[in-house]
Formats: C-alpha cells, sequence, structure tokens
C-alpha cells in the first residue's frame, strides 16, 4: 500500500490522502486533474474502487463510445468508462458515485445519443484486470 500511496502522491493535482478506517480519501484540484484520471490510474495498479454502475437503454443507431466517452469523461467530473457492447442497446457507465446521472444522461443526449431509460444504477466494486 505504501508503494501506491506514494506513486499516488507524484500525480500533479492530488493534495491530499487520508485513512479513514479502511477507506482512502483522496483530495484533488479539479482544475488540474480528474476524478476519471485518479480512477483508471488505481484501477490500472490492480486496486477495486467502489463506482457506480449504470446500465442506460439507447436507440440501436451506431453510436461512437469511444468518442462519447472522451466527451463525457471530459465535460462530467466523475465519470470514469463508458462501454457498450457491440450490437447492444446498452450502454454501460462506470462513475463515482455520487456523479450526477441526469448530467451524464444530458450530455449523452446532446451529442444526439437517442437515451431511452435506465435500466439498472448500482454501486459496485469494480477490479480491472492487469495484463
Amino acid at each position: 500500500m505504501d508503494l501506491i500511496l506514494r506513486s499516488l502522491s507524484t500525480i500533479d493535482g492530488v493534495l491530499l490522502m487520508k485513512f479513514f478506517d479502511n477507506d482512502l480519501v483522496i483530495t484533488y484540484d479539479t482544475d488540474r486533474i480528474k476524478f476519471s484520471d485518479i480512477a483508471e490510474f488505481i484501477l490500472s495498479m490492480g486496486i477495486g474502487l467502489f463506482l457506480r454502475k449504470v446500465i442506460l437503454n439507447i436507440g440501436g443507431e451506431y453510436v461512437n463510445v469511444d468518442q462519447v466517452s472522451s466527451m463525457i469523461v471530459d465535460s462530467v467530473d466523475g465519470v470514469v468508462y463508458l462501454l457498450r457492447e457491440s450490437n447492444s442497446p446498452r450502454l454501460s457507465i462506470l462513475a463515482h458515485p455520487d456523479t450526477d446521472l441526469n448530467a451524464v444522461i444530458n450530455e449523452l443526449r446532446g451529442l444526439g445519443v437517442n437515451v431511452r431509460g435506465v435500466v439498472n444504477d448500482e454501486v459496485t466494486y469494480i477490479l480491472m484486470a492487469q495484463s
């Protein structure tokens, strides 16, 4: 855990890290770093996070998930990833548990994505496999 804390402390924008019981609380400068950057860094080290997983039912039209994901992550702090299985009407969003879902949906609609409704919304433990 010391290696992880030292690594996190080198990230520009991380201001303070403190443990409360078993939870690590990170304070950061939102002008210099986004939550998604910190989350991706932690996940890449093989450490799990509790994230909000929202599954949306979207229209059947083609959606360039990489492009939309990049725009959403940049415009709504807290969003980490957008994922879509090929030929599936479902779009999965991984985000900070306190992320404003309405802001995400409005941003998606502003990008031309036809959001038909929320299928699932839960906080779950996410652990990315290391390669």
